[in-house]
């Protein structure tokens, strides 16, 4: 991931930037106890009618649903003076329990999506159990998607159109991910003792069983 100060690259485990020296812990003191927030929207700041929190939530859960190991939320909050929409977001992913406990470092699959109410900016980060799979193209891409709805400040429609863009984002990746991790169904099957090819499954049409 990146660092949400300096936006240099933070390894998992690191607990520091090498680069700017921020931590998660030098947040608190700042922004004191932490809010409770009930997925997948969480309407801080008050600003959504419950026709844009359901039509939001069913874009949160159709992206869900579409690839389950995903888990999102949207938050709207007037981010407190001197914080940027990238540190508030992340000390909200780390400190609200929003994820459960056993959703750590690569386990982690969580999408989150932060409207600033207050200035019409917003901030999107994911877990880094997701990182390895969507680059940060990806990710700015689902962003930029909110743009027109932001000028109207339309807020629910704006996580709407992130998370359904999103979700293409990821079907198009998706494509790829077997070649990431070494699967192909083309790849010849060897017999283990003397090497020799078993079954090549893009050679046949038969049914394995």
């Amino acid at each position: 991931m990146r660092c949400p100060a300096c936006r240099e690259t933070i390894r998992e485990g690191d607990a520091a930037c090498v680069a700017c020296g921020f931590t998660l812990a030098a947040l608190d003191p700042h922004l004191g106890i932490p809010p409770q927030l009930t997925p997948p929207v969480a309407d801080m700041a008050g600003v959504l009618s419950f026709g844009a929190k359901r039509a939001l939530a069913e874009a949160v859960r159709r992206a869900e649903q579409h690839f389950p190991d995903i888990h999102g939320v949207v938050i709207t909050a007037e981010v407190p003076a001197n914080f940027t929409p990238e540190l508030y977001a992340f000390w909200l992913f780390n400190r609200t329990g929003l994820f459960s406990a056993v959703e750590k470092g690569g386990d982690n699959h969580g999408v989150l999506l932060l409207f600033d109410t207050q200035s019409t900016r917003t901030a999107a980060m994911i877990g880094y159990g997701l990182e390895p799979l969507v680059p940060m193209l990806a990710l700015e891409t689902a962003l930029t998607a909110t743009a027109p709805y932001l000028m109207k400040q339309n807020f629910g429609g704006a996580g709407t159109a992130f998370f359904r863009e999103f979700e293409r984002q990821l079907d198009h990746l998706s494509r790829s991910w077997p070649d990431t991790f070494g699967y192909s169904e083309t790849t010849p099957w060897f017999e283990s003792a003397s090497g020799a090819v078993i079954r090549e499954t893009a050679a046949t049409g038969e049914d394995l069983y």
